[in-house]
């Protein structure tokens, strides 16, 4: 069976259609590298002269610092922070600028600055109590000693830490009992809680008793009147007391009562623990190794204690009964 002429020829027309997409493209292909055709520029090298002025105006407006220091209408003028706010407190109804050095106190009496400078919560009443960097000592202690009182390294002395409990004393009792020749003299020990025991010294100028107590310096032959009216021997023996290296006066006859004087101490910053220290005695803390402590005199309800700073320098500070 033959095929249908209009096969034929929708065929052939197919093919010429074909044919004619296909050269349509292929011209459109080598027109492509028409569409990136540049024109030819010619070079101009004629620049301006640089204007000398300009640039230098601009150089200095570059390397110029630009400052910011407007002051307040404050007690006293003062440079403002630029990206800080400033503090102001109400205080009683008034307004108190914190950075204003002239301005009232709000924890008296430490200054206000010193409270912003080392950012301390001064918007608290117990600041001045308070021990941010818990080194022992206050906010309070920080600023009278003028320490940081954000580093835990720097703090007032130790000395200032300790508190004296009460004074206690050991009598040795001395008479100048006789003189058995022209270079010997008798000195008697009359017992106490201490010593005891009674205990006679022979001694000569310039000797130790045999307790290692006292020592004999020089004799004044005197003479006195009694109440009744007879002459007596009043002579006075000087004599050392050794553990104190004090001088007193044996009068003849008379019992001379010479104390050694203890301070009953205690470091608070360790409370319940008490300890004795002999006057002129030195004394550790366990807490501040390096420093030697002395109990320069003890009295009644007051205490002297002296610490050597890294420097050599001696300080003294007065510890008071509790």
């Amino acid at each position: 069976m033959k095929g249908s002429p209009w096969d034929k020829i929708l065929l052939i027309g197919s093919a010429v259609a074909v044919f004619g997409v296909s050269g349509w493209f292929c011209k459109k292909a080598l027109d492509f590298k028409d569409l990136f055709l540049t024109q030819s520029v010619q070079p101009n090298n004629e620049m301006p002269p640089t204007s000398i002025d300009q640039t230098e105006a601009a150089t200095g407006f570059v390397m110029r610092a630009t400052i910011w220091d407007p002051t307040s209408k404050g007690s006293s003028p003062k440079p403002l922070p630029l990206f800080v706010s400033i503090p102001i407190v109400e205080i009683d109804g008034s307004l108190i600028d914190m950075s204003d050095k002239e301005a009232k106190a709000i924890r008296p009496p430490v200054s206000n600055d010193w409270l912003l400078n080392n950012k301390l919560d001064f918007l608290n009443k117990n600041v001045l109590n308070l021990d941010p960097d818990r080194d022992g000592f206050s906010n309070l202690e920080e600023w009278t000693g003028q320490t940081d009182p954000q580093k835990a390294d720097s703090h007032p002395p130790y000395a200032g830490k300790l508190v004296m409990k009460k004074r206690q004393s050991q009598v040795y009792r001395a008479v100048f009992a006789a003189r058995p020749d022209d270079t010997k003299f008798q000195i008697k020990r009359v017992p106490t809680s201490r010593w005891p025991q009674p205990e006679n010294f022979y001694l000569a100028i310039g000797d130790s008793s045999n307790d290692g107590q006292i020592r004999l310096d020089s004799f004044e032959e005197k003479k006195a009147t009694n109440a009744i009216g007879i002459s007596i021997d009043a002579s006075v023996l000087s004599v050392t007391f050794l553990p104190m290296g004090t001088k007193h006066n044996l009068t003849r006859n008379v019992a001379e009562d010479i104390p050694t004087y203890f301070g009953e101490l205690e470091f608070s910053l360790e409370p319940g623990k008490t300890f004795f220290v002999k006057e002129g005695d030195t004394f550790p803390l366990a807490i501040d190794p390096g420093t030697k402590y002395r109990l320069v005199k003890v009295e009644e309800n007051v205490a002297t204690v002296s610490y050597e700073l890294p420097s050599g320098e001696i300080k003294t500070v007065e510890v008071n009964r509790n």
